[in-house]
């Protein structure tokens, strides 16, 4: 393959290892659509089966008030270092961060389109003030970019006619120069992490998303790329026609953990994770179960027990603030992580049969294994049966 993976196996350099031993990440989906909470005219989005940040897409939304409501977004609770002291607090060692979501709204002064925060009654450059105060706070920097969205003219769902070609080599254009300019302007981020690339125009594009590919990463060295930018010749996308991983880390298990060690087939992966059932972006109204913060710590321990890293995601609301739930959550894990920390960074699949009172993590490069205990057997003995 010309356009399929150019490496079999793990990155095996210094910034590869060092996202490998994070443990806890954190996400935040911020924009336009956290101004609707997931609802409009007394009507819920989540009631439909919808997720907060799509509501664009949801019949009951006219387009012309979505597209306008970047003239209210004005975030007067926004409080960047406030929102990196709460991340330090709860153990998090990287942070995942929405530049443009669905709606193509830019959180960052973008020179290739008018749709950006300059256009709103706040005008700063979010992306920078996040940026700068998660790095001051010790924590690296991903930026989430979204493809392909709703209202750029040059977008295609896929490449029927030689039209759609020319266009769409127009909006590839666009989309390479705003990556650029995002790490151009930052150049403190440590990766990006894609998404939108689901399209057919998209997987019928693995030459562009190849070169992409190498472009970005010649602007920063070392620059960490999960597997959802490339498409191979073939259309395949994550995996290639062979069987093997294109990009740093596997970027499959969004809202889900692997059962055992064998389903990462020897792959770096993380979980990116929601604490209500569904969607990612602030929603005044979570539907069914919200995970409690003892099932966001399992689910910690769970994943770097299987060799990945696990991250929380956060959606806060227009106004920049974050949900009472949220701070809790945030909070409790803290308070876990300050005292078994150990057990999570730089830790890794220990090679032990799983027992049912919980999880084997081993320090990388060491030999010692901790045991994280979650369910304590009526006898009060903890079995052990090491490799």
């Amino acid at each position: 393959l010309q356009h399929g993976a150019h490496r079999i196996g793990k990155r095996t350099d210094a910034d590869m290892a060092k996202w490998r031993g994070y443990g806890l990440g954190q996400f935040i989906h911020w924009g336009v659509y956290s101004l609707m909470g997931g609802g409009y005219n007394g009507k819920n989005y989540s009631d439909a089966g919808g997720a907060a940040e799509w509501i664009r897409s949801w019949k009951e939304v006219p387009h012309a008030v979505y597209d306008s409501l970047y003239k209210a977004f004005n975030p007067k609770s926004f409080n960047p270092k406030q929102w990196a002291a709460m991340a330090k607090q709860m153990g998090v060692k990287y942070l995942t961060f929405t530049t443009k979501h669905h709606d193509g709204f830019c959180l960052w002064p973008s020179a290739y389109t008018d749709y950006n925060i300059t256009k709103s009654p706040y005008k700063k450059d979010i992306v920078k003030e996040v940026v700068d105060a998660y790095t001051e706070a010790g924590i690296d920097i991903y930026l989430y970019f979204f493809f392909f969205f709703w209202n750029h003219p040059d977008g295609r769902y896929d490449l029927i006619t030689k039209e759609d070609s020319i266009a769409f080599d127009r909006f590839k254009l666009f989309t390479k120069n705003q990556l650029t300019e995002l790490l151009q302007r930052y150049p403190q981020t440590k990766g990006l992490w894609f998404d939108g690339t689901w399209d057919k125009s998209w997987q019928k594009s693995g030459a562009f998303s190849d070169s992409l590919e190498q472009h970005l990463k010649s602007l920063i060295p070392g620059l960490i790329i999960g597997s959802r930018l490339r498409a191979d010749e073939k259309g395949n996308r994550h995996f290639d026609a062979n069987g093997e991983l294109m990009g740093d880390y596997e970027q499959g298990w969004e809202r889900k953990i692997p059962k055992t060690y064998a389903d990462v087939h020897g792959n770096d992966w993380d979980c990116v994770m929601t604490i209500p059932e569904n969607g990612w972006g602030y929603a005044e109204k979570w539907m069914g179960h919200w995970k409690t913060t003892n099932e966001l710590i399992e689910m910690t321990a769970q994943c770097v027990s299987l060799g990945g890293n696990f991250v929380v995601n956060f959606g806060p609301k227009g106004d920049g603030s974050f949900r009472p739930e949220e701070i809790k959550n945030a909070k409790e894990i803290g308070d876990w992580m300050k005292i078994n920390n150990q057990a999570i960074y730089n830790c890794e699949y220990a090679g032990w049969e799983k027992q049912d009172w919980g999880y084997y993590t081993k320090k990388r490069g060491e030999d010692k294994v901790y045991m994280i205990v979650f369910n304590v057997p009526v006898s009060g003995s903890l079995k052990i049966k090491p490799a």
